[in-house]
């Protein structure tokens, strides 16, 4: 008989809070009306969501009609980069120029590719063996013809926390609007001060629902919805709004950000503790920053062993681990941060990703350490 679960893959998802689904069963069993309809059911949802909207924005430090409501991460980090694009072009001649990283999410490095093919000069910027970017690099690569400059906040593979705030200096005194992928930081980090040009956050990365995410818009930045239909999102994002996903997410924020400063060092407390049982086996080693790290993370090679071996292990052991970021996990390839980072092809599919979470004890952290060793 397995022992019971233990789940180390934050990272991936987090498990609804009890709290937030509390908050959302009015929204799924009784304000289920269109929002849009002028009528006392539809008014009923629409003051649950303008209520919502007012809080999110006060945690985040911006206005109300700064949040634009989308359905997750990628879907904001797309409508923060074609959107912008495309209003580029509405006042451009042909394609610009668009500025990201090499060690970005999927949906962002897709979103670039595409644009690439439809003519639009891409630049990946380098990171270093830790995987942190350069803001001498990003000047560098800035031109006149630079529409946007997207980059993630911290890495969802190995947990790189990006100079952001300095990064995004850069691109003001250029002028040139800055997209923040803040999935991963939030709840777990204070939040960039300014609060960027644009940033994505998702509500399942801080114990909320799925299905249910922002990209912050600051009211200077103009750009062209992708999602073509009624009107909603102040015209940026057609759809009738997921009311309950909404009451959740705001639920969770308030949750995550109350109690951030009490289980931040919690989490990275029981985090140093694993990695530290991890690093006294041998063939290991960290990836990413030792220090500029989020904090619940733990990126650990496993010199010559495969990493789909080790995870088969601790899943039969009833551990739930990843070697990557779950939006590829499946195609068994040599990660793409981690090869950005200069690991070799070999050596990129030898690592696996912890990552814990406000829930996760002590007990737990030992159990995983000797499941570890029984692995290796």
């Amino acid at each position: 008989m397995l022992n019971a679960m233990i789940y180390l893959d934050h990272a991936a998802t987090s498990p609804l809070d009890p709290r937030v689904l509390e908050a959302m069963l009015p929204h799924l069993r009784d304000t289920w009306g269109n929002p849009s309809s002028p009528h006392a059911k539809g008014r009923e949802a629409r003051i649950a969501i303008d209520t919502a909207r007012q809080s999110i924005a006060d945690r985040l430090g911006v206005l109300p009609h700064e949040i634009v409501f989308v359905s997750s991460g990628s879907e904001g980090n797309s409508l923060a980069m074609f959107g912008s694009c495309e209003r580029w072009l509405q006042t451009h001649e042909g394609p610009g120029h668009l500025i990201t990283a090499s060690v970005e999410h999927s949906c962002s490095l897709k979103a670039a590719d595409k644009l690439e093919a439809a003519g639009w000069k891409i630049t990946k910027l380098p990171v270093d063996a830790f995987g942190m970017l350069s803001a001498t690099d990003l000047e560098d690569a800035l031109t006149e013809d630079t529409a946007l400059v997207s980059l993630q906040w911290a890495n969802n593979e190995v947990g790189t926390i990006q100079p952001v705030e300095e990064l995004a200096a850069v691109c003001k005194k250029a002028g040139v609007p800055f997209h923040c992928d803040a999935v991963q930081g939030v709840g777990l980090l204070p939040l960039p001060s300014p609060v960027p040009d644009l940033m994505t956050i998702a509500a399942h990365k801080f114990y909320g629902p799925k299905g249910i995410g922002v990209l912050v818009v600051r009211e200077h930045i103009e750009l062209c919805p992708q999602v073509m239909g009624g009107g909603q999102e102040f015209g940026l994002r057609a759809g009738t709004e997921n009311t309950a996903g909404i009451v959740g997410m705001a639920a969770a924020l308030e949750l995550c950000e109350d109690k951030r400063q009490e289980t931040t060092p919690y989490i990275r407390n029981l985090r140093d503790i694993l990695v530290s049982g991890i690093l006294s086996m041998e063939g290991t080693s960290l990836n990413g920053h030792p220090e500029h790290r989020l904090p619940n993370f733990a990126n650990i090679r496993f010199e010559g062993l495969s990493a789909e071996n080790i995870l088969m292990k601790l899943d039969m052991a009833g551990i739930c681990v990843s070697s990557g970021a779950a939006c590829v996990t499946g195609a068994i390839e040599a990660s793409h941060v981690l090869t950005a980072m200069g690991r070799s092809a070999t050596e990129a599919k030898e690592n696996i990703r912890f990552s814990l979470g406000k829930s996760t004890t002590e007990k737990e952290i030992e159990t995983v350490l000797q499941a570890i060793q029984a692995s290796v």
